[in-house]
């Protein structure tokens, strides 16, 4: 379960969110609104691309963990 820190703009502050209930982002003027599983709704200030560059470095950090400790691969 990939967590993942975003800037809310509504609301300030902060918000750690699962990507794995991530469902779609949408980008619309110059907010980007994370649409998640359970209706919910947040606008955050990253743009698109910092969000799935954040999703793809995780999960590619677990991918490398996984092998790394399957003995596969030397550390």
């Amino acid at each position: 379960m990939p967590m993942i820190k975003l800037s809310r703009i509504n609301k300030g502050g902060e918000i750690v969110i699962n990507s794995d209930h991530l469902l779609f982002i949408e980008i619309e003027s110059r907010a980007t609104t994370v649409h998640m599983t359970g209706n919910l709704l947040f606008s955050v200030e990253e743009p698109l691309d910092a969000i799935a560059m954040k999703i793809e470095a995780l999960h590619t950090a677990r991918i490398k963990n996984a092998i790394q400790q399957s003995g596969l691969v030397e550390k």
